[in-house]
C-alpha cells in the first residue's frame, strides 16, 4: 500500500501502487489535494468493456507511472510505438467520512484524444478515441470532472487513443480534491492566464500603434509581433482559454496555431535583440538561425504526426538562440550599450522565476508559479528599454530644435549686420593671410638652410639630390656627412602628412637626428637612440615618420643599413639591382622596438637610390600608382648615364606620367655613386 502524508501545501504525498491508491486511513481534510500519479495499470491495444472492468484481479500488460509515455516501453518482447490506443486503470479507497464529499478531478491535457469512466460510467471525453486511426478525433483540453464516491471503492477508467502526437498519454498528473479547492486554483489559475492574456495583447497592440509612428525603430515592431504571439500562445495552452470562446474551433487549427506561435515568437525576440543592440550583433550568425527556422514553419502544412515530432529539433534550435540572445548581452554590457544592464535584469528575473518552478516542481513542492508573473516582468522591462529609446530620441530632437532655434536667432543677428562683419572678417583674413605668406616663405627658407650644402662634395661619390616638397614646406628629411675618414652617413625620413605640421615634424627629426648623428655606432644601435628620444620628447604628438639610415665604409668596401618601415630602397651592386628592404618598424610607433642591421658589399661604379613615396605614390589623371617597378626600370634603363642624368630621366618620366593630375605627395630623392677609379 502507499504509505500517505501531507505536505504544508495541503498535497497529500501518496503515490499508486500496482493501480492502487488507499486513502482510507488519511484524516478527511477539505483543503487535501491528492496527486494521482505513480502506477497506473496499463492495457496496450485494449479498450476494456467499463461495465466488466471493475475488478482488482485484472492483470495488465504492466505499470505506466504516469504521467511517462507509453513510448519505448516493452511488452512481451515487443518496443511500443508513440501511437496506438490503450488503456489506463486505477482503483481509489476512499474512507467513509470522505465518500460524504462531492469530489472534483482535473484531468490535465491527454494525448490526443480520450474517454473516462467513473465506476462504468462515461463522465468525460475529449475528442473521439478509437482503435481505428481513420476513426479517431483528437482534441486536448483540460476538464474539471465532479463525481460523488457511492462505495469504498471507486474505478478510474480512461479509453486513450494516439496518432499524432509524439508523447501519448497524460501530459500531466491528474488531481482529485474536494470540489471547492479545485474549483478555486481553476478560478485562480484563468484568472492569472486572462490577466497574462490580456497585459500581452494590450502591450503588443500598443507597440504596434507605436512602430506606426516610429517605423524607424524595427526592435518594437519586433517586441510587438513577440508579445502577440506570446498571447496568442498564452491563449491555446494551459486551460486553453481560446477553446472556451471559440469552442467550435477546429481543433488542428488550433493546434498548429499553438506551435506556429511558438515557432515565430522565438524567431521574434531573436530579431528583437539583434536590431535592439545591432552595433555588437552577428548578422551572419543571425540570418544563419533565422535561415534554419524555416524548416519548422513549413513542417506545418504536414499532419500533426509530423510537425510533433520535431518539436525537439526546434528546443534545441531555441536554446541556440537563447545562448547567442544571452552572449550578445553580455557584449552589449562589455561595450557600455544602453539599456544592457536592464534587459539583462528583465532576463535574471525570467530565469529566477523559471528556475524556482522548475525546483519546486522537483522538490515535490506545490506552490504558485512565478513563471508567468516573471514572463510579465521581463516583457515589461524590454518595454521599459523601448520606452527609453523613444524618450531618447524625442530628447534628441527637443535639444535639435532648441539648437535651430538658437542658430536661427544668431543667424536673423548675424545677418543684421552681415555685410560690416564680412568686410571686418576679410580684412581681418586678408591680414592674417599675409602673416601666413611671411611665415611660409621663413619656414621655407629654414627648411631649406637646415638640409645639407649642395656645394658638399666627397672625393670618393657623387651625390645628386632632388627635394620638392608639396607645399611651401614639407615632411621629407635627408642629411649625408663625412663620419670619419672614408665613412659617410646617409639618411632620409618621410613624416606623416605634409604641409606645416610635416614641416614642423622634420624639424624635430631634425634636432634629435642632429644630436646622436656623429656618434660612431652600427646603423641599429642609431635608429633605438633615435626612436627613444622622439618617444620621450614627443609622445603625446604621437609622431611617427619612416626613415632609412646608411653607412659607406669605402675603407672595407661595405654597406651597412638599417630601414625603419622605409619602402624598399634601389641598390645597384656590379651593375645589378638589389632591394634595401625595411628591417623595422616606423620610428615612434613604441618605446622599445629593434631594428635589424643588414650589410652588404659596396663596390666602385655601385649606385644607392633613395626616395619617399611621394614619388612610387604619386597618381596620374587616371588614379594609377606611378610604382616602384616604373622607379627601377627607368633607373636600370639609364644606368649608363651619369648618376646626375639618371636622377633627371626618373623625374622627367614621372612628370610626364602624372601631367596635369596635382601633385599628392612630397617628392625627396637622394642618389649616391662610388666614382670608379681612372684605369
Amino acid at each position: 500500500m502507499a504509505t500517505i502524508g501531507c505536505s504544508e501545501t495541503n498535497y497529500v504525498q501518496a503515490k499508486l501502487e500496482k493501480g492502487v491508491l488507499d486513502l482510507r486511513t488519511l484524516p478527511f481534510d477539505e483543503n487535501h489535494r491528492i496527486e494521482l500519479d505513480g502506477e497506473w495499470k496499463f492495457f496496450y491495444e485494449k479498450f476494456l468493456n467499463p461495465a466488466l472492468s471493475d475488478t482488482l484481479s485484472m492483470e495488465p500488460d504492466t505499470y505506466i507511472n504516469v504521467p511517462e509515455s507509453w513510448q519505448g516501453k516493452e511488452i512481451s518482447g515487443r518496443i511500443l510505438p508513440r501511437s496506438g490506443y490503450a488503456t489506463f486503470q486505477m482503483h481509489l479507497f476512499l474512507s467513509e467520512e470522505a465518500r460524504q464529499e462531492e469530489w472534483r478531478i482535473l484531468i490535465p491535457d491527454i494525448a490526443s484524444s480520450y474517454r473516462f469512466y467513473i465506476d462504468g460510467v462515461l463522465v468525460s471525453q475529449m475528442g473521439e478515441p478509437s482503435s481505428d486511426p481513420a476513426l479517431d478525433e483528437s482534441k486536448i483540453k483540460r476538464r474539471l470532472i465532479t463525481f460523488s464516491p457511492k462505495r469504498e471503492r471507486t474505478e478510474f477508467l480512461f479509453h486513450i487513443s494516439n496518432y499524432e502526437n509524439n508523447f501519448g498519454g497524460f501530459w500531466e498528473i491528474p488531481v482529485l480534491a474536494p470540489k471547492g479547492i479545485l474549483e478555486r486554483d481553476n478560478v485562480i489559475g484563468t484568472a492569472r492566464e486572462l490577466f497574462l492574456l490580456g497585459a500581452l495583447l494590450i502591450m503588443g497592440l500598443y507597440h504596434f500603434g507605436l512602430f506606426y509612428f516610429r517605423q524607424k525603430e524595427k526592435p518594437i515592431l519586433f517586441f510587438a509581433t513577440f508579445c502577440l504571439l506570446i498571447g496568442i500562445r498564452v491563449g491555446l495552452t494551459g486551460s486553453r482559454y481560446f477553446l472556451e470562446v471559440y469552442p467550435n474551433f477546429p481543433w488542428g487549427m488550433a493546434f498548429r496555431l499553438e506551435f506556429a506561435s511558438y515557432y515565430f515568437a522565438t524567431t521574434s525576440f531573436l530579431l528583437f535583440i539583434h536590431y535592439l543592440f545591432h552595433e555588437d550583433s552577428n548578422k551572419r550568425i543571425v540570418k544563419l538561425l533565422v535561415f534554419l527556422t524555416i524548416p519548422f514553419y513549413f513542417s506545418l502544412l504536414f499532419p500533426t504526426s509530423y510537425y510533433t515530432y520535431l518539436v525537439f529539433g526546434y528546443q534545441a534550435l531555441s536554446f541556440a538562440i537563447i545562448v547567442y540572445s544571452l552572449y550578445l548581452n553580455g557584449k552589449a554590457i562589455k561595450n557600455k550599450r544602453e539599456n544592457a544592464y536592464l534587459f539583462l535584469f528583465g532576463v535574471g528575473i525570467l530565469a529566477s522565476g523559471v528556475a524556482y518552478d522548475i525546483i519546486q516542481h522537483s522538490s515535490n513542492l506545490r506552490a504558485l508559479s512565478l513563471t508567468p508573473y516573471a514572463l510579465l516582468c521581463f516583457i515589461f522591462t524590454q518595454a521599459l528599454i523601448l520606452s527609453n529609446r523613444i524618450a531618447n530620441a524625442f530628447s534628441n530632437s527637443e535639444h535639435l530644435t532648441d539648437s535651430l532655434r538658437i542658430s536661427n536667432e544668431s543667424l536673423t543677428a548675424l545677418t543684421e549686420s552681415l555685410e560690416t562683419k564680412v568686410e571686418e572678417r576679410t580684412s581681418e583674413l586678408n591680414k592674417t593671410l599675409q602673416r601666413l605668406k611671411k611665415d611660409l616663405t621663413i619656414a621655407k627658407r629654414i627648411q631649406s638652410k637646415i638640409l645639407p650644402d649642395p656645394s658638399l662634395e666627397f672625393p670618393e661619390l657623387k651625390v645628386s639630390v632632388y627635394f620638392f616638397p608639396r607645399d611651401e614646406v614639407g615632411g621629407d628629411f635627408y642629411d649625408y656627412f663625412l663620419v670619419q675618414e672614408g665613412v659617410i652617413r646617409l639618411f632620409l625620413a618621410d613624416a606623416t602628412g605634409h604641409g606645416i605640421q610635416a614641416g614642423l615634424y622634420t624639424m624635430a627629426i631634425k634636432s634629435e637626428y642632429e644630436s646622436i648623428k656623429r656618434i660612431l655606432t652600427k646603423t641599429d644601435d642609431l635608429l633605438k637612440h633615435l626612436n627613444t628620444k622622439i618617444q620621450t620628447k614627443f609622445m603625446g604628438l604621437k609622431m611617427v615618420f619612416s626613415c632609412i639610415v646608411i653607412d659607406l665604409d669605402l675603407n672595407k668596401g661595405k654597406l651597412y643599413y638599417s630601414s625603419a618601415g622605409h619602402l624598399k630602397q634601389v641598390f645597384f651592386h656590379n651593375g645589378k639591382p638589389l632591394a634595401l628592404e625595411r628591417s623595422g618598424n616606423i620610428i615612434g610607433l613604441k618605446r622599445i622596438q629593434e631594428f635589424g642591421h643588414q650589410e652588404l658589399d659596396f663596390t666602385p661604379g655601385d649606385r644607392i637610390y633613395l626616395y619617399t613615396d611621394g614619388i612610387s605614390e604619386q597618381k596620374n589623371e587616371q588614379r594609377v600608382e606611378y610604382g616602384e617597378d616604373r622607379i627601377l626600370s627607368v633607373l636600370q634603363a639609364n644606368l649608363d648615364e651619369s648618376l646626375e642624368k639618371s636622377v633627371g630621366h626618373l623625374i622627367g618620366d614621372l612628370g610626364e606620367f602624372q601631367g596635369n593630375a596635382d601633385q599628392e605627395d612630397d617628392e625627396s630623392l637622394l642618389a649616391v655613386e662610388w666614382k670608379k677609379q681612372p684605369e
